[in-house]
């Protein structure tokens, strides 16, 4: 399988090229700093070095997979990005055959035995806080995801928290958070990684999303 990686030398997207090379797959990271990402990533992984918004169709002509791993600081009021970025993405791959998987925030999932996502639930208050505005943002991508027709998008949103962290095996899910016997919701870098793999390779969420967390 051919696979692009945006944010293929992010904190989580590095992790993605790597298990992806692991499997045999062909890789590509699509990524904005050539220095850093040669820092991080293997000197022979092929890169696309270019901003995500200026990525076109014929970039990622051939392609049977593209993974949005882009991310945004907290803090730094540009969580709109992650809608822009998926908007691109969803212009550029219309039509097409290709795969396309987005991580979404958790606040997109619904709380046990609750009926609405967490996001429409939080407190007046939390508007304040330095994660608000991404969760926020990733909210509306999950929104607007599900009302994508021509792509085969599959969105896949982490447990409460997304520590770096190996691969050691998942529990998947729906739309409800998921957490373990001591009430923890985790997934790390490399279980999300093996995660998105797995579905990559026998999909079974197109234009849909799951959620995981550590086994």
């Amino acid at each position: 399988m051919k696979i692009a990686v945006f944010g293929g030398s992010g904190r989580a997207g590095h992790v993605i090229v790597e298990e992806a090379i692991a499997r045999g797959h062909q890789v590509t990271a699509i990524v904005r700093d050539e220095a850093a990402a040669r820092r991080r990533l293997a000197p022979d992984v092929p890169l696309l070095v270019k901003a995500p918004q200026d990525v076109t169709t014929a970039d990622l002509a051939g392609f049977d997979a593209v993974v949005d791993a882009l991310s945004v600081p907290w803090g730094s009021g540009l969580g709109y990005l992650h809608l822009d970025f998926a908007k691109h993405i969803i212009e550029i791959l219309a039509n097409t055959p290709t795969l396309a998987v987005f991580i979404l925030g958790s606040a997109s999932l619904k709380m046990p035995g609750d009926s609405q996502p967490m996001f429409e639930e939080f407190p007046p208050e939390a508007s304040q806080a330095p994660w608000y505005d991404g969760a926020n943002f990733q909210y509306q991508e999950w929104q607007f995801l599900e009302t994508v027709t021509n792509v085969n998008w599959i969105g896949v949103s982490p447990s409460e928290a997304f520590p770096t962290g190996p691969k050691t095996g998942y529990v998947m899910g729906t739309d409800t958070l998921l957490a373990d016997d001591q009430g923890q919701s985790q997934i790390s870098t490399g279980n999300m990684a093996a995660a998105i793999l797995d579905e990559l390779e026998h999909p079974q969420h197109i234009k849909q999303r799951f959620t995981v967390r550590d086994k």
